[in-house]
């Protein structure tokens, strides 16, 4: 994202919000931006240049297995997409990353700096990231929220390998 969208983001958000629109249209449309900005170019990155970043909603609420400081403490019981997700990750050999929010997000790209970024969020967690994370590229998935926000989330699988194949030059 431009240096100037960075700083006329807050500003576009408040005047949406002025003007009685739904903020989560402008999010679309930013992540929606920021997703043609990042397929217009061509990549042929290694699986250690990209990184997925998840929230921790997408693990099922009920789950005693805790996967935030480590998703490979997965049990792969199929109640939820992270087992699929970590199989998909896996196959790729790309670096995947649960965050319980920005700050940890954050870190996990300075500590693995990527050249790809796939982040899986809502509407709002998603413009906040790619506004934090400047000029990097990322590619944006929307989870689904079948339970409301936070809570048992889903993610389309075939969005997120597609994305991982195309950081991998693979279209």
């Amino acid at each position: 994202m431009s240096k100037f969208l960075k700083k006329a983001y807050p500003l576009l958000e408040g005047t949406v919000d002025l003007l009685g629109i739904d903020k989560n249209h402008l999010r679309k449309k930013m992540i929606d931006m920021s997703n043609k900005k990042t397929r217009s170019k061509q990549f042929h990155l290694k699986p250690n240049e990209i990184l997925v970043l998840l929230p921790h909603c997408l693990q099922l609420q009920s789950c005693d297995i805790r996967i935030t400081t480590n998703i490979y403490n997965c049990k792969r019981c199929k109640k939820c997409d992270i087992a699929e997700i970590v199989a998909v990750c896996e196959k790729y050999g790309v670096s995947v990353v649960v965050a319980t929010g920005g700050t940890l997000a954050r870190r996990a790209i300075v500590d693995i700096r990527p050249k790809g970024i796939i982040a899986v969020a809502c509407e709002r967690d998603l413009t906040s990231g790619i506004v934090d994370v400047g000029e990097m590229d990322v590619i944006g998935i929307l989870n689904d929220r079948p339970n409301g926000p936070c809570i048992d989330t889903k993610v389309d699988i075939k969005k997120l390998e597609e994305a991982i194949l195309f950081y991998l030059g693979g279209d």
